[in-house]
């Protein structure tokens, strides 16, 4: 039998087997290296904080104070009803609604033929009682002497002074007619009592009319009231002489200020309110009487800072804090806290600068400094 002699491997053979051989070094080496590229990579990817904007609130300026808001009316400080004041005709009105006027204009005139002839009727009477009243006292000037050399009884005497007396007496009563005639025909005249503005005419010319029947009403604008209603629990933290700001119909976009004046110390039947009264310069004119308005009295204790939510500050060991943004790491940050506002939620707090951004709600545990990433944002 012949002896079997293992073949020598060809070249070809040599060069399969090298590449076999790297390319299982290849797989070791690649199966060995990437379950640490992983690790690593999730390693880094755990060192981020990822955050949406709604976790996030940026530090805001705030104003603190006990403000109470109002609304009213508009009213004139001084308005007033003219009347006629004495019976007559209306000779002329010389103003319409909504005319200025100046104090001591004319407004209106009655006709006055009757009183003028009344007048002139009490002048001529008055005339007469004083010639007569003269003649009086010059016979008394006559008698006295006589009647001192008893040419003259002292009977006449008496006469003759009482006869002065009496004519004396109807010289004062002629000169009160004559001024009660001349007053009643000023009367027939309706003057403006104030300047101002005519709000309202209630006659027309040639209308008679009665002893103090209104003719005219009249405003004076240039200083006027905000009426404002207050609810009762809120009136006693109102004094006298606070600022009152508001805006007013037609003017939305401009604020008045009044100073308040006055608060009526009984409440609006039913509605437990209390009318509050604030004196506001209306020399512009802007105002007008009737129109509604709406603004707040001004608390002269507020406090002004920069506030977060209620729900960002977190007590550690006795001390407030809150987690802010800081390039780009969440960090721990003591604050001191002032005043509160119940109604928005929010609290005045020291240690923080208006914008920092701040965590709504605390973070879990260990996530201080760690890198923040939020969603859609930088």
């Amino acid at each position: 039998m012949k002896s079997s002699v293992p073949s020598v491997p060809t070249s070809t053979a040599q060069k399969r087997g090298f590449a076999f051989t790297a390319l299982l070094w290849a797989i070791i080496l690649t199966v060995w290296w990437w379950p640490d590229e992983s690790r690593s990579k999730m390693g880094a990817e755990e060192k981020f904080l990822e955050l949406s904007p709604a976790d996030i609130v940026t530090v805001q300026s705030a104003r603190f104070s006990n403000d109470i808001h109002v609304t009213g009316t508009i009213a004139p400080v001084r308005q007033t009803i003219l009347n006629a004041r004495v019976a007559g005709e209306i000779k002329a009105i010389g103003v319409r609604e909504g005319q200025s006027v100046r104090a001591g204009q004319v407004l209106v005139t009655q006709d006055d033929r009757d009183l003028n002839a009344r007048l002139q009727q009490a002048e001529a009477s008055l005339l007469t009682a004083r010639a007569e009243a003269a003649l009086t006292q010059q016979n008394l000037e006559r008698i006295k002497p006589l009647q001192q050399k008893e040419y003259a009884s002292a009977t006449e005497l008496a006469n003759a002074e009482k006869q002065v007396d009496i004519r004396n007496a109807q010289v004062k009563s002629a000169e009160v007619s004559v001024l009660q005639a001349r007053q009643q025909l000023a009367d027939m005249v309706v003057r403006a009592p104030f300047a101002g503005v005519i709000s309202e005419r209630l006659v027309d010319t040639g209308q008679s009319v009665a002893p103090n029947t209104p003719v005219l009403k009249i405003v004076d604008l240039s200083q006027v009231e905000l009426v404002a209603q207050v609810a009762a629990t809120e009136v006693t933290a109102i004094r006298v002489g606070q600022l009152l700001y508001f805006t007013a119909d037609g003017y939305a976009d401009k604020t008045f200020v009044g100073r308040i004046t006055r608060i009526n110390p009984v409440a609006r039947g039913g509605s437990r309110r209390v009318d509050v009264y604030a004196l506001v310069n209306n020399n512009l004119g802007l105002l007008r009487a009737g129109l509604f308005a709406k603004g707040e009295i001004r608390d002269d204790n507020a406090v002004a800072g920069v506030s977060v939510p209620f729900s960002s500050v977190q007590d550690n060991k006795g001390k407030s804090q809150v987690h802010v943004i800081r390039d780009n790491r969440l960090a721990a940050q003591e604050v001191i806290l002032g005043r509160r506002d119940e109604a928005k939620g929010v609290v005045l707090v020291k240690g923080l600068q208006q914008g920092e951004r701040v965590l709504l709600l605390p973070p879990l545990p260990n996530n201080e400094g760690r890198v923040v990433h939020i969603k859609g944002g930088r």
